[in-house]
């Protein structure tokens, strides 16, 4: 018997719990919103603390939906994946229905990655970027209901 849905399910599980935090730290933080240069030098130790809460975090679901959920989902579609890019991993979800857009996914993994690449500043491009997660957050958690939805029309139960 193929591990594949085992991991899947665990991948998922452990997904979902992100997700859920995820969550709770756009609750957390939705006060902050939009920042702007005046507000972040008034920020309190809580509310930076909340805000790298919330950037771990989105950066965290985009990773794990690239990495682990995206190639469960191609294992059992059995769709070789092992040679793909990211970006082809992500056309692949398209084209199969997982997800509704591989360039939200690509935006969202561009501006993960232009947060695990810059050091924490007060700069009117950290402010920006940070103002942009008010909108990918929204759509990581709209690709997580989608892959959801995708997963259980095709049976697949992950839940416990």
């Amino acid at each position: 018997m193929s591990t594949a849905p085992v991991l899947l399910a665990a991948s998922m599980q452990a997904c979902a719990q992100r997700i859920a935090k995820l969550t709770q730290s756009i609750k957390n933080t939705r006060h902050l919103f939009p920042l702007t240069a005046a507000t972040a030098a008034t920020m309190t130790d809580d509310d930076e603390e909340s805000l790298d809460a919330l950037i771990l975090r989105y950066s965290q679901c985009v990773s794990m939906i690239q990495d682990q959920v995206f190639r469960g989902i191609a294992y059992l579609e059995q769709e070789d994946i092992s040679d793909k890019s990211n970006r082809e991993k992500s056309l692949l979800m398209e084209k199969l229905g997982v997800i509704q857009s591989a360039e939200e996914i690509g935006t969202a993994a561009m501006l993960r990655n232009k947060f695990s690449h810059h050091y924490p500043d007060q700069s009117e491009a950290r402010i920006a970027r940070i103002n942009l997660l008010a909108v990918e957050c929204q759509i990581v958690l709209g690709a997580f209901d989608t892959i959801t939805v995708y997963l259980h029309r095709k049976g697949f139960s992950w839940a416990s």
